[in-house]
């Protein structure tokens, strides 16, 4: 340590340059971050689902399925002015780059009339419309007093100038959106936001709490600093190295300032205590590292494994966030360790004004037998509410109900049970629109009909169109069907053929709900299918279907992350102390705050999510750095300490205090984001962090005690 010291205070120019240096380098790289909004890079790195569902898009020509829905004072089907004012509305749209068709109340003509312009509708036109149910019963819904038309847009692009054109085409209209491309449009606008100011305020919040612990600003801002460079050069790295923002990393520099900033305060919370006690600068920096280096480096190790340990997890984004973080994490301990001892060796005079706010002083009186038993207590309590915990994780539950996304999904579904939709992918022996599908759909419909709200297939269009358009008797025979595809081959809102390629069709279902026991019905019932001698193959997919598959994997590869970490956890300990049962003292309050926050979060009815699983590893790799700064504190003033149990923890007890309100302090940042997952972390982390500096305060000092 000493050596080091003496380097850094004979070279603080030199190395003040090389920041200068390093900083700038990384400036450059973070204005070379993009974000990334694609949800499939959320969803399992390796699924079924997601392959045969971006099979289906291919196979299509599908990029998403928009829904618009229109709201009006008045009824369109008896007002010819608005009929033709929303007729004009969705020719303007259909003329958007990237809209692939509109099927809706206002089709651009249908047999039998030559509709050019809105002028040539007329009342005779409004009366055939009203009576054909493939455009009334499925476009046309009163509600409240109020008239709303639906408006359903597959796409041929994932660009979001899609969303914004339509946005402006309808903009003196009431309406509301919902679709994929939609969200991950909102998606990106919230994102951008986050990125903006969240990090910045993560920082103040950090420099706020640890002004109060360390009684001085000055102290504060300089614990908090090397974390805020350490959050810099991972997005530098980031840029630098062509990756982007998503909606897990976009964390990584608010996880970043706010653990990464611990170091900072443990480090000139031994510093000033030194100083205080008359040591002069470099004296007191070399007794610093000497008293908690170690433990510095060790924690910022076990806080790395928390987060690496995630690329267990079934997700290539949630990999890429715990990646990143790591090398967040590490270059804040690297930045604690080069930085501050830096500053020390300059014309600066660090001392705090005041005491620390933080006392927890009151846990003395457990450390006893009773303190074992309330812990027993406590995790037992808890214990017995994991078994009820929910999983879930879709599109739509990870925004906050405030937001435009979640209230327009909300109007939609209230309206006509939008939900989003199950692709069916039927590969026919026959041809797609002989009579024998009909058939085949219909059936399929009368059996799911407890759980479908919707369910379009190529031949139900052409038997209303042949019956209502063309008055055939029955279903169309093939010189029929020729007569109707040609009545129709300029019609892009009549969407009969394009769900139609070789010998296979696409069928749209809509559930009223998507929760696994639905899902699985549907998908039986179709399967079932395959059975009879008409497909040959038949494929379910869909968005809803990815999702319902990490939820059921998330649990599985979460179990396997935490095994990991607290296993890399215990053997980090054990390196440091050489003694396997201290090492086994290290993790049991860390044990403990899992089994409270799990505990909480069934308690509340707080869904565990890919995301919400992320405050295990947070808690395992910042929650045992309590107890290894407790064990590394008590291993120097053992042998300098005529009470090392009661200096260690006259020492320690504060700053832990103070990281564990300041983590989780800095964390309720997350509840100014639109997303619900992030409000919900930021409730789990203020249990778990408090959690686990309580139990580490109440019980290490009592089995310490007995090492001795």
């Amino acid at each position: 340590m000493e050596r080091y010291v003496e380097f850094v205070f004979n070279n603080r120019k030199k190395l003040l340059i090389l920041l200068v240096i390093i900083n700038i380098t990384a400036l450059i790289g973070l204005f070379q971050i993009r974000l990334n909004v694609d949800m499939k890079a959320f969803l399992p790195s390796s699924s079924e689902y997601l392959d045969s569902y971006s099979i289906i898009e291919k196979k299509y020509d599908l990029s998403d399925q928009l829904m618009v829905m229109l709201e009006t004072d008045k009824n369109p089907l008896e007002d010819l002015d608005l009929y033709r004012k929303l007729w004009s509305l969705q020719r303007e749209l259909e003329s958007i780059k990237g809209i692939n068709f509109i099927s809706s109340l206002f089709p651009q003509s249908f047999p039998g009339y030559n509709i050019k312009s809105p002028e040539d509708i007329n009342e005779n036109f409004l009366n055939k419309i009203s009576q054909i149910s493939m455009f009334k019963d499925k476009f046309f819904k009163e509600k409240d007093g109020k008239y709303y038309t639906l408006l359903t847009i597959p796409l041929k692009t994932d660009d979001f100038k899609v969303i914004d054109k339509i946005e402006e085409v309808l903009k003196a209209v009431t309406h509301y959106n919902g679709g994929t491309l939609y969200f991950t449009k909102k998606l990106f606008d919230y994102l951008l936001s986050i990125v903006i100011f969240l990090p910045p305020f993560a920082f103040l919040t950090m420099l706020l709490i640890f002004s109060l612990q360390l009684g001085s600003k000055k102290l504060a801002l300089f614990s908090v600093i090397p974390a805020g460079l350490g959050a810099l050069w991972t997005l530098g790295l980031m840029g630098w190295s062509g990756r982007e923002l998503s909606l897990a990393s976009v964390l990584v520099p608010i996880f970043t300032i706010i653990m990464g900033s611990a170091d900072g305060m443990h480090f000139l919370t031994h510093y000033v205590e030194y100083i205080e006690r008359g040591l002069d600068k470099k004296s007191a920096t070399v007794e610093t590292l000497k008293s908690t280096g170690i433990a510095m480096i060790m924690t910022t190790v076990t806080t790395i494994i928390g987060f690496i340990s995630m690329v267990f997890i079934n997700s290539n984004m949630m990999k890429e966030m715990g990646l990143w973080t790591s090398f967040g994490i590490g270059f804040a301990g690297i930045a604690t360790l080069y930085i501050l001892p830096v500053i020390i060796a300059g014309d600066v005079e660090l001392k705090r004004k005041k005491a620390h706010m933080f006392d927890a002083s009151f846990v003395k009186k457990f450390w006893n037998r009773k303190g074992v038993y309330t812990y027993i207590i406590l995790i037992l309590i808890f214990a017995l509410l994991i078994p009820s915990i929910t999983i879930k994780f879709d599109q739509i539950s990870m925004f906050k109900k405030f937001t435009k996304v979640r209230k327009d999904y909300e109007k939609l579904s209230s309206v006509f049970d939008f939900n989003i939709p199950v692709m069916v992918d039927f590969q026919t022996k026959k041809d797609p629109l002989d009579k024998t599908y009909l058939d085949e759909m219909k059936k399929l419909e009368n059996t799911l009909s407890d759980n479908i709200s919707m369910f379009n297939y190529p031949q139900q269009f052409l038997d209303v169109m042949g019956k209502e358009f063309f008055n055939f008797k029955s279903y169309p025979n093939p010189i029929q069907v020729l007569i109707i595809k040609n009545a129709v081959k300029n019609n892009p809102s009549i969407p009969l053929f394009d769900l139609i390629k070789g010998k296979s069709y696409l069928g749209i279902i809509t559930t009223k709900d998507n929760n696994q026991d639905t899902l699985e019905k549907i998908q039986k019932v179709v399967y079932n299918l395959k059975n009879e001698d008409v497909f040959t193959d038949i494929k379910v997919s869909g968005m809803p279907y990815v999702f319902n598959e990490m939820n059921t994997t998330v649990l599985n590869s979460q179990i396997k992350s935490i095994i990991i970490s607290l296993i890399l956890v215990l053997i980090s300990i054990f390196i440091m102390i050489r003694s396997i049962k201290i090492s086994f003292y290290g993790i049991l309050p860390l044990l403990g705050a899992l089994i409270v926050e799990f505990g909480v979060m069934a308690l509340f009815k707080i869904p565990l999510s890919i995301l919400s699983a992320l405050m295990a590893n947070i808690t395992i790799g910042v929650g045992v750095d309590y107890a290894i700064h407790m064990i590394g504190t008590y291993r120097y003033y053992k042998t300098r300490s005529k009470n090392p149990i009661e200096d260690t923890f006259n020492v320690v007890q504060k700053p832990i205090l103070a990281n564990a309100i300041g983590l989780a302090l800095g964390l309720s940042i997350l509840n100014f984001s639109p997303f619900a997952f992030h409000t919900y972390l930021s409730i789990i982390m203020w249990v778990g962090m408090i959690s686990a500096s309580m139990f580490t305060l109440m019980l290490l000092p009592n089995f310490l005690k007995s090492e001795r």
